[in-house]
């Protein structure tokens, strides 16, 4: 418990550093991510509405 607590408190600390000193490039990122996930949503809507 006590390790999954130290990875989840530095997960959040690296993803905010990477925000503050690269706030473009992480921009970019979550848009790429939000893109994907929306493709993966209208195939995964295509695949049930074929079905």
């Amino acid at each position: 418990m006590f390790v999954r607590r130290c990875a989840f408190i530095t997960f959040w600390l690296v993803l905010a550093l990477y925000v503050l000193r690269h706030p473009v490039n992480a921009a970019h990122t979550t848009k790429a991510l939000l893109h994907g996930l929306a493709a993966a949503a209208d195939a995964l809507a295509r695949l049930v509405s074929a079905l």
